[in-house]
């Protein structure tokens, strides 16, 4: 056997027994998520690894405000296609409750076009119970994880599909960076108000609908292109124009550049992006511990850069690439979301995150047909 075959087989070998390992390990979701809550913020940081945390504090000297929260444990990454997912697949397992493709966005691995059926991703289903929903992002809004919430496709590539299934999704707020397809007329002409400013999206009132196309570097603690938002404000903002009395919210917040300044071994951007994504984390914990039903789950779609701590005990980078290592997974408002320490698959976040609104397993994850 060669070495190239001999190594993939064993690499498979190992993911076997990963999968059978924590089958058996796994807590059953009927003993958990028995917390159940108006409001969820899912909150991904994207490419975000247990030591990107660690290298950050190092680097920085500052403490981080999601390692204050009280429930800690991790994801495992893997798509249905490789021990080694991307932020497509990643993002469909956290969005809808399945593992898929390396590159797909919001389908079944067996079903990659959605010729028959697609899944319901959890923003459609808090929409199904009567909540406002809204996807905030410092990527492209038809970025892999934003899309992976609100669009179903067969390629994250599909910028033009990904953007008009945005449109007329009936969100109530989808706010990042621009996408090609994305026009002012497109939006007003689905309900929309469009918004390309600071300024614009601070003008924003309780009961609109908005999609939310902004400039500069949205992942800095002040971006320095006039009149434009950063992560933290675009999160404050969306928590105040979803916040309701009836039946609550469901909002998605992705810092998509712990991830983009990773893949370059950009150490101090990667640092200035996760630390304005903890910013945005700390500003939506600032509303749940007023607003007392409100669940907050922190966590990555994948590993990026491969960090490492070296010979001299400094955390660095080992590649420009994706790995299939584990990601911290953090939980606000809920005691019982998961046992602390315990690792579970990326789809079952999703899934518990459902149990904890409420929604039944014959409403989450969800079938539809094409």
């Amino acid at each position: 056997m060669s070495t190239p075959s001999f190594m993939r087989t064993l690499t498979s070998f190992f993911v076997l027994l990963s999968v059978i390992f924590s089958a058996l390990t796994a807590v059953p979701v009927e003993e958990l998520n028995k917390t159940q809550v108006k409001n969820v913020i899912f909150m991904i940081g994207d490419g975000m690894g247990e030591n990107h945390l660690e290298k950050t504090k190092q680097a920085t000297g500052k403490e981080l405000v999601m390692e204050t929260l009280p429930l800690r444990g991790q994801s495992e990454t893997a798509s249905a296609s490789s021990a080694v997912t991307d932020s497509a697949a990643g993002g469909t397992a956290l969005a809808c409750g399945v593992r898929t493709i390396n590159g797909c966005i919001g389908v079944y691995n067996t079903d990659f076009t959605g010729a028959f059926s697609h899944p319901q991703n959890l923003c459609e289903a808090a929409m199904g119970i009567g909540k406002k929903v809204g996807v905030v992002t410092t990527d492209s809004t038809s970025g892999a994880t934003p899309a992976s919430f609100s669009a179903h496709t067969s390629s994250r590539s599909n910028e033009k599909d990904i953007s008009e299934q945005q449109l007329c999704a009936g969100y109530d707020l989808i706010w990042g960076a621009p996408s090609d397809s994305v026009t002012a007329e497109g939006a007003q002409a689905n309900g929309l108000t469009f918004v390309s400013s600071l300024s614009e999206m601070n003008a924003l009132s309780a009961g609109s609908k908005s999609f939310g196309q902004f400039s500069g570097d949205l992942y800095k603690a002040e971006n320095p292109t006039d009149d434009q938002p950063v992560l933290s404000e675009m999160t404050a903002k969306a928590i105040e124009l979803l916040d309701n009395e009836d039946e609550g919210f469901f909002l998605m917040v992705e810092g998509a550049h712990i991830d983009k300044r990773s893949h370059s071994n950009d150490a101090e951007g990667m640092q200035e992006a996760l630390l304005e994504f903890d910013k945005a984390i700390a500003t939506a914990l600032e509303f749940a511990e007023q607003d007392g039903e409100t669940l907050i789950i922190i966590t990555a779609d994948h590993e990026t850069g491969g960090i490492k701590k070296n010979s001299d005990g400094i955390y660095d980078f080992t590649q420009g690439s994706h790995s299939g290592a584990n990601v911290p997974l953090i939980i606000y408002g809920s005691s019982d979301f998961i046992k602390d320490a315990q690792a579970i698959q990326n789809k079952q976040v999703a899934i518990y995150a459902a149990r904890s609104m409420g929604l039944t397993p014959e409403q989450f994850p969800k079938k539809i047909a094409a």
